[in-house]
């Protein structure tokens, strides 16, 4: 392989605006071995001569990267999009567009394998093999006919499409979802389909309702048979009690011998054998979706035309090389089957597959024309009898299914079948539908459309709200603050972060949840009508969004954090990488974005949708400049009194002290969360006077947010635990902090991943706001070494006072301990947390020891 990492984008990522399935793919320079010139020269004769493409690049490492991408495209068998990037100096990319995720990993592969082997070992090509390859990839994993072509029409229409739980398809999010399973739809009724699949009793609700159908008896045993053809006569059809697509029926039996090998063929299926009078005419398959008709096909079995030298067996094998047949129901066509159906055919008619049929001559190589036996179908929607079609729409309501698929056997469908000596000779649960779109002779009917507009009416696009929040710091509040307002309006709310993962405001799991899968999770509850997702920024690098796009999107603040992470070195990096949110806002939708942060407010250039702002300082530029021109906002001014801008003018909402989670009014940095949640919650449709009501009820602790300023009293000695664990957010505490006049104590640490010079300035701001330190070390140091993280942090300490006191105690809780032991009672100890829910155990525990419940 030429690269040394590989992400699969599942969703809007920072790769594409407009291509979601991506595959980006980093280029290891290291991997490829020097290339003498005679093969540069190959490769480039080869793509030149075979492809008619030439490269970009004359670095010959960067032209084989660029030829892979292009073969790996070549491969999924379309043109697929790809290109190579360069998103810092010396770091490249590939981007490869995928249709079925699995199958561009194998094009991929196989492509890399085969640029190496054969252009820098001198291998013979095998691109024909790696075909055959991907293609059983291929098979594998992509949908049926039916499910792609109800996929299809969902997209059109705006409606989510996700793969669910045990390979079924969801349409929509939340409780607006549907699910179905090729023809069968969230609606069919299970009562309907067993009725369907039991082909006695579908005849027995048909005759109850006049319907006409062949008579016939279920046989258990071929003693039984002499009695079958006295009472019915010949010709006669023997199937399974329980077969489908055809699989075992013989037609046209016209005496005992014949009557006993079609009972013996039908009981290798099913240990109940129908047997019926045979209804002469044609086979016609009418489709009716929500008791209403659709199409109709007439189908004609399997069939080869002679040349008069070619045997009936290499006649077939001809025909299956037709680019339309492919194995099961994966293209328009099946490919032929010479099975002992057949043969048993071409005995009634004096034939083998070795038999040369004459120059023109048709020969039908079975007696039932199913599709997946390798039948063609005619469309004959325009010609079907106005009788006929209110037939069909019957024998829909009479067995209940929602999509029906009606077998016919009739001399003319132009005529009424009442009238003919027709008859119904079947009803299908999940009915194959793409010989109503790949007719080989007639009209395409797009018959997915329907499906859809059954399940989801006009106007219903499937979706639920859906509020995205990223940002630097502030996020999770952000995230608690939305979801409260939403349940407080009467929603059932699923709401993901870096705490975990939140149903109607049950926890259904723990930890940091903020990635594209915990966006799932919640987007397949069948219970969430609203959802509220935190987006951080690992989970965007890695997988993209687990969402298409989102009603509202919040981008608190964009600050130095992760620096140096996954190609990520510099804030404007950063900005790109958190843009992806608002730029997946829909077009009538709104982005809210922090005035006050140049990297937020500027993603308003790389936006389509609304743009609302907030601000802390009502005297911003941007802010001042946005509402000029009839913009949204919400800002405070300097009494901390919060207004809402509602294009025309000024509402003065309340004071921001009247909220409890900004602590009175001293906690800035929690007034600068609540502001975007106000334009979030009016833009959802949530009153004013509500949500004033709701920002009063929400009350701070460690349930609610925790590691967000939680404060306790433990021996006398006021505890804090916030979740600062960057530069900007320990800023944001100081400004807390500077507050309390009492002596403050710091118990830090700093995640080893970090840049030294990040590592170093959380040192300085810690050395500004604490009269004393203590360093402790998370439970995972991220592959920096206990006495770097120190060095680092005690070299900021000293640049600001270089007198602070500080210790290093390993453990967090032992530190905890220490320092309540310790401190004057009155003063402060704040315990910076990269894992709230861990430190706020930890801090229980203390408080445990002097018989303190927190």
């Amino acid at each position: 392989m030429i690269t040394n990492e590989i992400r699969i984008m599942r969703g809007p990522n920072m790769w594409s605006r407009t291509h979601h399935r991506l595959i980006a793919i980093k280029y290891d320079s290291l991997a490829i071995a020097e290339i003498k010139r005679k093969q540069q020269q190959l490769i480039s004769d080869f793509f030149q001569t075979t492809y008619q493409i030439e490269s970009s690049y004359e670095d010959m490492k960067l032209c084989v990267f660029e030829y892979t991408l292009h073969l790996a495209a070549i491969l999924q068998g379309s043109s697929f999009y790809h290109d190579v990037v360069l998103p810092s100096p010396g770091i490249f990319y590939g981007l490869l567009q995928y249709e079925i995720e699995e199958v561009g990993l194998e094009a991929f592969t196989l492509a890399s394998e085969i640029m190496e082997s054969s252009f820098l070992k001198d291998i013979p090509l095998k691109i024909n093999q790696a075909r055959v390859k991907v293609e059983a990839v291929s098979l594998k994993y992509r949908e049926g006919p039916s499910t792609s072509m109800i996929i299809e029409a969902a997209r059109r229409r705006n409606i989510p499409v996700n793969k669910g739980p045990a390979g079924y398809t969801i349409l929509g999010y939340g409780k607006n979802q549907k699910r179905i399973s090729a023809a069968m739809s969230h609606n069919t009724s299970c009562i309907a389909v067993n009725i369907a699949c039991d082909k006695e009793d579908t005849k027995k609700f048909l005759g109850n309702a006049n319907l006409p159908v062949p008579k016939g008896k279920l046989v258990h045993d071929e003693n039984e048979l002499l009695l079958i053809i006295e009472q019915l006569g010949f010709p006669l059809v023997t199937k399974p009690f329980n077969g489908n697509q055809g699989r075992n029926v013989t037609c046209g039996i016209t005496d005992h011998a014949e009557l006993l090998a079609g009972f013996r063929f039908a009981a290798e299926i099913s240990k109940l054998v129908i047997v019926e009078k045979e209804i002469q005419g044609e086979d016609y398959r009418l489709l009716v979706i929500g008791n209403k008709f659709i199409a109709a096909s007439k189908r004609q079995p399997a069939f080869i035309v002679g040349d008069g030298l070619s045997t009936i067996y290499e006649l077939v094998e001809k025909e299956n090389l037709n680019p339309l047949r492919g194995h099961g129901h994966e293209d328009i066509l099946t490919k032929i089957s010479l099975d002992h159906a057949t043969e048993l055919h071409l005995q009634k008619k004096g034939l083998t597959f070795n038999s040369i049929p004459a120059r023109g001559e048709q020969i039908f190589l079975r007696s039932t024309a199913n599709l997946s036996t390798g039948g063609t179908a005619e469309d004959v929607t325009d010609l079907i009898h106005p009788s006929n079609i209110l037939l069909a729409e019957k024998v829909a309501r009479v067995i209940g299914l929602d999509i029906c698929g009606i077998d016919v056997m009739s001399s003319d469908i132009r005529q009424p079948i009442n009238d003919n000596g027709g008859a119904i000779i079947e009803v299908n649960a999940a009915p194959g539908l793409r010989m109503h779109k790949y007719p080989t002779k007639g009209t395409a009917r797009d018959v997915g459309e329907p499906i859809v507009d059954l399940m989801f009416p006009a106007g219903d696009d499937g979706r639920i709200p859906l509020i995205a929040i990223t940002g630097t710091n502030g996020k999770t509040t952000t995230t608690r603050l939305m979801a409260h307002l939403a349940a407080s309006a009467g929603y059932t709310v699923g709401f993901s972060s870096t705490d975990g993962i939140y149903v109607g405001g049950e926890k259904i799991q723990i930890g940091d949840c903020s990635g594209p899968q915990s966006a799932r999770t919640i987007l397949q509850d069948t219970t969430v009508d609203f959802a509220v997702l935190e987006c951080a920024r690992g989970g965007i690098i890695r997988s993209g969004l687990g969402f298409d796009q989102c009603d509202i999107a919040i981008v608190t603040n964009v600050a130095a954090d992760h620096l140096g992470l996954k190609d990520i070195y510099t804030v404007e990096d950063l900005a790109n990488v958190k843009a992806v949110v608002p730029a997946a806002v829909r077009k009538d939708g709104w982005a809210i974005l922090n005035a006050a942060d140049d990297y937020a407010y500027a993603m308003k250039d790389k936006v389509t949708c609304n743009v609302a702002l907030f601000c802390y300082d009502e005297n911003n530029t941007h802010l001042q400049n946005h509402m000029s021109d009839g913009g949204y906002a919400v800002y405070a001014d300097s009494n901390q009194d919060i207004f809402f801008y509602n294009g025309t003018g000024n509402i003065f909402m309340f004071n921001a002290a009247d909220a409890p989670i900004t602590r009175k009014g001293k906690a800035n940095f929690m007034t600068e969360n609540i502001l975007p949640v106000i334009l979030a919650s009016y833009f959802s449709g949530i009153q004013l006077e509500q949500i004033l009501a709701a920002l009063r009820s929400f009350i701070p602790d460690q349930e609610h947010t925790p590691g967000r300023i939680n404060e306790f009293e433990i021996n006398g000695v006021n505890v804090i635990v916030d979740y600062a664990h960057n530069p900007h957010g320990l800023k944001a505490l100081a400004g807390y902090l500077k507050n309390i006049p009492a002596k403050k104590l710091g118990i830090i640490a700093v995640p080893g991943d970090r840049r030294d010079a990040d590592i170093i300035e959380f040192g300085q701001i810690a050395a500004s706001m604490y009269d004393k330190i203590i360093i402790r070390f998370d439970r995972d140091t991220r592959g920096r070494s206990e006495e770097s993280i120190v060095d680092l942090l005690s070299r900021g300490i000293r640049d600001i006072k270089s007198e602070l006191e500080y210790k290093v105690i390993a453990d967090t809780q032992t530190a905890i301990q220490y320092a309540v032991d310790n401190e004057e009672k009155g003063s402060y100890v704040v315990i910076c947390a990269d894992n709230a829910i861990h430190t706020l155990g930890l801090t229980r525990n203390v408080a445990a020891h002097y018989q303190i419940k927190l």
